[in-house]
C-alpha cells in the first residue's frame, strides 16, 4: 500500500536552459481531504524548490524526481519499498519504464548515433532509485481545467503554480539565473 504521495513538477526556461523543480510530500491520507477542503496556504509552504542551470525541460523532470526522492529518503528513514506513489504530469518519466529494457540492452547508447545518450546518467539513476524505492508513478493529467479537477489534480495544480512563480521569482532577481547559467557553461566563479 503507498501511504506516502510526492508530487513533483518543473518550470523552466528553455533559452536560458535554467529551470526551477518542486516537490511536495503528503501521506496518502492527505489525499483523502474533500476537494474544498484543501487549503492552498498550508499546502504552499510545504513545496520545496530547487534550481537547476544548463538543464533542458526533459533533463529537469529527471533531476527534479531524483532530488525529491533523496528529500523522500532522508525523511522517510527506513522507507519501505513500495510506500511511494510519485504524480508527475511528465511524459518522458511515464515512459521510462517501459523503455527501460531496450535503454539497457544498448547501454544508454543511441539507435541512430551509437553514442551514449545525453540523459544516460540520469536514466540509470532513475532505474536505480525505482529499484530500491520501489516507488509507483502515476501520470496526472497536467494543465486540465479546475473545473475538472479531483484531490490528486488541485493540489497538483498547486505544485505546478508554485514552480512557475518560483521560477519568475528567481528571473526577476537581477539576472541571477543568467550568471548562474553563465559559471555552469564556463566553469569560473
Amino acid at each position: 500500500m503507498n501511504n506516502v504521495a510526492l508530487f513533483s513538477d518543473v518550470s523552466s526556461n528553455p533559452q536560458l536552459k535554467c529551470g526551477v523543480g518542486a516537490c511536495l510530500l503528503l501521506s496518502a491520507s492527505d489525499l483523502e481531504s474533500a476537494l474544498q477542503d484543501i487549503n492552498r496556504e498550508e499546502i504552499a509552504v510545504r513545496i520545496r524548490f530547487k534550481r537547476f542551470t544548463a538543464t533542458s525541460s526533459t533533463r529537469l523532470e529527471i533531476q527534479t524526481v531524483l532530488w525529491a526522492l533523496e528529500q523522500y529518503q532522508g525523511e522517510s528513514c527506513g522507507a519501505v519499498p513500495g510506500n511511494l506513489r510519485i504524480y508527475t504530469d511528465s511524459q518522458c518519466l511515464a515512459g521510462l519504464q517501459a523503455r527501460r529494457a531496450g535503454l539497457e540492452s544498448r547501454q544508454f547508447l543511441s539507435r541512430r548515433t551509437g553514442q551514449l545518450l545525453a540523459n544516460a546518467a540520469l536514466y540509470r539513476a532513475w532505474y536505480a532509485a525505482s529499484d530500491l524505492l520501489g516507488f509507483e508513478l502515476v501520470k496526472v493529467a497536467g494543465h486540465s481545467r479546475a473545473s475538472s479537477h479531483d484531490t490528486v489534480q488541485r493540489i497538483f495544480s498547486l505544485v505546478d503554480q508554485e514552480a512557475r512563480r518560483a521560477l519568475r521569482t528567481w528571473l526577476a532577481e537581477s539576472g541571477e539565473c543568467e550568471r548562474a547559467v553563465l559559471k555552469a557553461l564556463t566553469g569560473s566563479c
